[in-house]
């Protein structure tokens, strides 16, 4: 066991240290790169806040579109009420000719003039 536990030692290799010159490089290249990654964070991070604020835009545009179709349809229903009324209800087309000034045969008109 203990011969074993000698070759993995001899097996494992020491680090070199690094010289003050490969420090430096290393250091430099560090940097550059950082000098090359934040601008484009910050460009991405830009463009997404400008899409969020187009994203947001187009939601409000589209609850304001919903809405108002909404009050279409509900006019529309009570359009189509009322035309099924005037076809197939009496009662109510006698209400619109008498509304517009029509009269059944035989009938006094009667027409008071307010005075002045």
């Amino acid at each position: 066991m203990r011969n074993s536990k000698n070759m993995r030692l001899r097996s494992m290799k020491p680090q070199k240290a690094l010289s003050r010159r490969a420090r430096i490089w290393r250091i430099f290249w560090m940097v550059l790169i950082c000098l090359a990654i934040v601008p484009a964070i910050g460009l991405e991070s830009y463009r997404s806040v400008k899409v969020f604020r187009h994203w947001n835009r187009n939601r409000l545009i589209k609850q304001t579109c919903i809405q108002e179709l909404d009050s279409l349809r509900l006019e529309q229903q009570k359009l189509k009420d009322e035309v099924y009324k005037l076809k197939y209800n009496t009662l109510a087309q006698e209400r619109v000719a008498r509304e517009m000034g029509y009269v059944r045969p035989g009938e006094v008109v009667y027409r008071f003039i307010p005075k002045n």
